[in-house]
């Protein structure tokens, strides 16, 4: 699952990226006129793989993971993105924008101003943009062959109006039956959109910015930049250390990774064995059978039934074989609904 982190310059982006990751990519990278993707695989935190891990020991350990890109994102004269920014960001999962939230002298704002709503609207308003492009260039190639009528031009004129309105089309509204027909075009909206607002030791209003977010339905988180970059260079009991006298339960890369599990409103269920234990991200309400198919495409075609039993139950009997005993470990068919947390084994034939 593919992230990208799109902002201003100067807003913070690779310093959240850093923060993030452990990282230590260059945070001048976009006033040196570089154009290079910072580019990082998180390992999403999780403890019941710890414990597992522990009790398993497997010759593998896998967390789930998401491929976490550090865009440098440029305008053309039109006010929309660039080609080569656009081109990177169709092919993501989902958008992180970042947005400045602190003063700084030494790291003056390009307009001469912090003000993180103007800054949020100006990057929602150039992927809205983009996106009509592409849906008036369609209308029109439509009209010229004739196709006005179409249920395609039905959908791209309502898709437009929203737009026009400099409004995200949102991945919810446009039905799934309606983007099969748009299955040629690919538009950067209908993604999940996630705001991380970068504060600092002088921190602004976000107030402002928050009603903004709000009206977008885009959820809005803040870190820290500066700091929790320089903590997150720190090894695992410095980190603690810090984080305590910060008042902080968590770094910033837990905190990050559970904001984006909630806009893609995703799950983790787990796999185990003496060769591996590993977890697997889902979309919540995903049934046994599409779970399978995230392990691999046969499993799914070839599913007979899974066996499930929870993690909380299987660390507490210590074998699969004692959760079996119990009547822990259920079968299940393949319209069971995954919870987080379960343990699968699936059964299947090809």
């Amino acid at each position: 699952m593919e992230t990208g982190l799109i902002g201003l310059p100067l807003s913070g982006k690779t310093t959240i990226y850093n923060a993030v990751t452990g990282r230590n990519a260059a945070t001048s990278a976009y006033a040196g006129g570089k154009k290079d993707v910072n580019i990082a695989d998180i390992n999403v935190p999780d403890p019941r793989v710890d414990d597992l891990l522990a009790l398993f020991r497997p010759k593998k350990t896998v967390y789930a993971k998401i491929v976490l890109k550090d865009l440098q994102v440029g305008f053309d004269e039109t006010g929309g993105l660039a080609s080569d920014a656009l081109a990177q960001i169709r092919n993501l999962d989902m958008l992180v924008i970042v947005v400045r939230a602190f003063e700084s002298d030494s790291v003056p704002h390009p307009s001469g101003k912090v003000d993180a709503a103007a800054d949020l609207k100006k990057m929602v308003e150039s992927l809205v943009f983009s996106d009509y492009e592409v849906v008036e260039k369609r209308m029109q190639r439509l009209e010229k062959e004739g196709k006005k009528g179409s249920r395609e031009y039905e959908i791209l004129e309502r898709m437009g109006q929203r737009l026009l309105g400099n409004l995200p089309i949102g991945p919810d509204f446009v039905p799934e039956a309606d983007l099969k027909v748009l299955s040629g075009l690919t538009f950067v909206t209908t993604k999940p959109i996630l705001a991380v607002a970068n504060t600092g030791d002088k921190k602004v209003d976000l107030s402002s910015a928050e009603r903004t977010l709000g009206e977008l339905k885009i959820d809005l988180f803040t870190l820290q930049g500066a700091m929790e970059m320089e903590i997150a260079q720190l090894g695992p009991d410095d980190q603690k250390e810090f984080l305590t006298d910060l008042g902080m339960k968590e770094p910033a890369l837990n905190r990050f990774v559970r904001h984006i599990y909630k806009t893609l409103n995703f799950i983790s269920f787990l796999t185990v064995g003496e060769d591996e234990v590993r977890a697997w991200s889902v979309q919540q309400g995903a049934n046994a059978q599409k779970a399978a198919g995230r392990i691999h495409s046969d499993l799914e075609k070839g599913f007979i039934r899974a066996e499930v039993v929870t993690c909380s139950d299987l660390l507490a009997l210590k074998t699969l074989a004692e959760a079996r005993r119990q009547g822990k470990l259920r079968q299940e068919g393949k319209e069971y609904v995954v919870k987080d947390g379960d343990v699968l084994n699936i059964l299947f034939h090809v």
